[in-house]
Order: structure tokens, then C-alpha cells, then sequence
């Protein structure tokens, strides 16, 4: 063979071919927003899973929205006159009590806004995502249906306005000028939704773990808060006998820091009776798996052991709302007992906006029960679809999931209703407090918060539905 042939025969070698030129910024976030707007689409999870964080964040902008403008009412109207520092601080006291489990709902709608679309997320990751790209996904879709809920329910305000400003204060109906809380306040309300839910879905996902094979949650085990437990109990006694001797203390420390000593004393009454809530929550969960009869009862005593936290929070907004019942209901009988003497309106508008302030907050529970249990349906999705495998009626696991709402519910709202009559008999007398229409008070609120979570557990009943459907295809 010769030197020409050989050269003629031997392969060519090819150059070396150039490296991809790196992702653009541009085409990065282009392709993570078309895979968000793909994401947000309704799969097996259903339109239950998008329509209870998208009305959670309407109903939370609208009642911010509207206590936001009641509260500006009281503070610059006229027609409060001498008394406008007394409706500034009830006006205060209100708002201080719905803000923060309006909050609480905007998180909860964020976290269920973030979850659901977990196998979403794990398919992405297996088809070469990136986890920061996987992040930013389900970040921007938490985001964009956290600012859709706002605007929506900013809307609902504006549209809501002449029926708010029908509620007779000073006499007669306000007005829906009155009650308009202003530009600035409906633009920093719709930010700072965008805000919390942007914020708690960010969180949510720094205790997660995005694989290609799953989402992997990390939980720490529960602990035993027996300290916590003596100590918040001791506070509670303690915050008691300082409302005892209120009578003879006030005089000394002016009507301004009086009335803020009171609401400081309610307020952290409130707080001790959260503190103490998981502990015995969890206290109650062990017992009733220890002695469980039955499979639900199995399920729901070792749910609520190792997340009381979490089940205490769902339904915490029954403790704030029994003790309005209890405190409210006794400035109800005070208007009523009042009859036409002079100052007859004041007690008016203290009924009214104790009404006001009641119905918000079941609106509140309700909503705030919805998206926490649509929430921990898609946490439990794995042992939902487990169970359904084994053979478990729908009807056993819908009571073992009812059982981890109702027992917290019950002790939420016993020491919200305590709490409340410990603070009010120093002040008020037991005479007012058990007088018969604060009683129908205070039991019209506990049947109307019991039927706001069960009408709230049946809404969510749809995704259970849907969850073990699409684990069946």
C-alpha cells in the first residue's frame, strides 16, 4: 500500500465543535415563565387546588381593605365629637384583633399556592431543571395567583363600598365615602398580600428538598413543651389577677395608658392561650392514638401528635373569635340595658361593630380551615393514596380527617370563651356576662364558627376526591 493511498484512506479529523454559547438572562427567565404559566394549569389536583388560595387572597384583601377603612372612619370623622379617642381605640382594638389572622391566611393561601404542584415540579427537575429554576417556578406562581386574589378582592371592595357603608354608626348609615380607606391604602394592601405570599412561599420551600424521584419534606420531631406548657399557664393566672385589681390601678395611670394596659392584657392573654394550644393538642393526640378503637381515630391521634402546631393554627382564629362573643356579648347587654338614656349611640355602634367584627372573623375561620386542610391534603397526599390502596372507606379517612379539626377546634374555642369571661368579670360583673343576650351571643358564635369549619371541610372535600382519583390512573 502506498503513501498516497494511505493518506486517502485515513479518516478525516473532524474540528472540535464549539462550545454552547451560555443560557442568555433573557431566554432563562422566558422559559421559567412559559413553565409557570404551563404549571399553573389545573391537573389532577383539579380547580379546587387553584380556586381556594386564589379566594382565600380575595377574602383576605377585602376584609383588610374594609377594616383598614372602618378604622380611618373612626380615627378623622367628625362626627365621633367628644368621643372620637374611645372609638379610635375600640376602632384600634378591632383592627389589632382581625390583622393578624388575616395574615395568617395569606400565609396559609401562599404555603397551599406553593404545594400543590409538587409532581409538577419533580417532572421538571427529572427533565433537567434546575433547582433554582424549579424555586423560581413555584415562587412566581404563588406570587402571580397571590396578586390575581388581591386585585380581585380589591375590586370586591370597590364594588362592596355602598353595602359597607350601610352599617349605621352615629345614628345612621355612614356612607360609603366614610368607609374608603384611600388609594395608597388599597395599593399598599394589594402589595404587601404580594408580599406575604411571596415571602411564605419562599419559606415553605427552604423545608423542602426538589429530586427528580420527589418532593422530600424535612420534619423534625415534635417536641414535649411541658415548660412552656406550666409557664404559659402561670402567665394566664397571672394576667388574671392583674385584670382583678384593673379597678384600682386605672385611676392612677390616666384614661391613654389605661386603655393601653387593658389591650395589652387581652392581647397577651390571646397569646398565652396560643402558647399553651399545640402542647395540648399533642397531649390529647397521643392519648387518643394510645386508646384508638378505630382506624380514623388511629390516624387522627397520630396526625395530631406529630403536627399539633400545625392543627392548632388552622382553627386558632376560634379562640380570638370566642373571646369577642364573650367581651362583645357583654357590651351588648350594656346597649341593651341602656335603652334611650343619653349616650344610647355609643352602645349602638359598640353592638354593631362587635357584629362586624364577629362576622369577619368567621369569614376568617372559615377560609383560614379551607386552605390549612386543602394544604395538609396535599402534604398527606402519599399516605391519602396509601390508605386508599389498602382498602380504607372514603368515609373512615373523611371522619380521621374531620377528628383533626374538630378536637382542636373545641379547645380553641373553650379558651377563647374562658379567657374572655376571666378578663370581663373584673370589669364588667358576672351579672352582665351571663346575662341572657350575651349568652345567646356567645352561643350563636360558637354554633356559627363549628358550621363555618364544617361548610369549609366539605369545600375542600373535592380535592380528597381528586387526589385519590388521579393516584387510581
Amino acid at each position: 500500500m502506498s503513501a498516497a493511498t494511505t493518506a486517502t484512506d485515513r479518516p478525516a479529523v473532524l474540528p472540535p465543535a464549539p462550545l454552547a454559547p451560555p443560557t442568555r438572562a433573557p431566554g432563562r427567565l422566558r422559559r421559567v415563565t412559559t413553565l409557570t404559566i404551563l404549571l399553573s394549569r389545573p391537573a389532577r389536583q383539579g380547580t379546587a387546588a387553584l380556586a381556594l388560595p386564589l379566594t382565600a387572597f380575595a377574602v383576605t384583601t377585602l376584609l383588610m381593605l374594609t377594616v383598614a377603612g372602618g378604622t380611618r372612619m373612626f380615627l378623622v370623622d367628625p362626627r365621633t365629637g367628644d368621643l372620637a379617642f374611645l372609638y379610635g381605640v375600640l376602632s384600634m382594638l378591632a383592627l389589632l384583633l382581625l390583622v393578624i389572622p388575616t395574615a395568617t391566611l395569606g400565609a396559609a393561601a401562599a404555603r397551599l399556592s406553593s404545594r400543590r404542584r409538587n409532581d409538577g415540579l419533580s417532572t421538571l427537575r427529572l427533565l433537567g431543571a434546575t433547582n433554582a429554576e424549579v424555586s423560581a417556578m413555584a415562587v412566581g406562581e404563588a406570587s402571580v395567583v397571590a396578586f390575581a386574589g388581591a386585585i380581585v378582592g380589591a375590586l370586591a371592595y370597590g364594588v362592596a363600598l355602598p353595602l359597607i357603608g350601610l352599617l349605621p354608626f352615629f345614628g345612621g348609615p355612614v356612607g360609603a365615602g366614610a368607609v374608603w380607606a384611600g388609594w395608597g391604602v388599597v395599593v399598599a394592601v394589594v402589595a404587601a398580600i404580594g408580599i406575604i405570599a411571596t415571602a411564605s412561599a419562599a419559606a415553605s420551600l427552604r423545608r423542602v428538598r426538589l429530586t427528580p424521584l420527589g418532593v422530600r419534606r424535612r420534619t423534625d420531631p415534635p417536641p414535649r413543651r411541658i415548660r412552656l406548657l406550666v409557664g404559659a399557664g402561670l402567665g394566664i393566672v397571672v394576667v388574671g389577677v392583674a385584670v382583678g385589681q384593673f379597678g384600682s390601678i386605672a385611676p392612677l395611670l390616666g384614661p391613654a395608658a389605661a386603655m393601653a394596659v387593658l389591650l395589652a392584657l387581652f392581647a397577651g392573654s390571646l397569646g398565652l392561650v396560643n402558647l399553651i394550644g399545640a402542647p395540648i393538642v399533642a397531649a390529647r393526640g397521643r392519648s387518643m392514638a394510645r386508646r384508638a378503637r378505630t382506624a380514623a381515630q388511629l390516624i387522627a391521634g397520630r396526625e395530631l401528635a406529630a403536627h399539633a402546631a400545625t392543627a392548632w393554627r388552622r382553627v386558632s382564629s376560634i379562640a380570638m373569635i370566642s373571646f369577642i362573643a364573650v367581651v362583645g356579648g357583654s357590651g351588648i347587654a350594656i346597649a341593651d340595658m341602656a335603652g334611650a338614656e343619653p349616650g344610647v349611640t355609643l352602645f349602638a355602634d359598640i353592638r354593631t361593630g362587635v357584629l362586624v367584627t364577629l362576622g369577619a372573623g368567621f369569614v376568617l375561620l372559615a377560609a383560614s380551615v379551607g386552605v390549612s386542610h386543602a394544604a395538609s391534603v396535599l402534604d398527606d397526599r402519599d399516605l391519602i393514596v396509601g390508605l386508599d390502596r389498602l382498602g380504607m372507606e372514603p368515609g373512615e379517612l373523611a371522619r380521621a380527617r374531620r377528628i383533626t379539626v374538630m378536637l382542636p377546634l373545641r379547645w380553641a374555642a373553650a379558651g377563647g370563651a374562658a379567657v374572655g369571661v376571666a378578663l370581663a368579670m373584673p370589669i364588667v360583673g358576672i351579672s352582665l356576662v351571663v346575662a341572657p343576650l350575651s349568652v345567646l351571643v356567645i352561643g350563636l358564635t360558637f354554633v356559627a364558627g363549628f358550621g363555618a369549619v364544617a361548610l369549609a371541610l366539605l369545600a375542600s372535600r373535592p380535592l380528597v376526591t381528586a387526589v385519590r382519583r388521579g393516584a387510581a390512573r
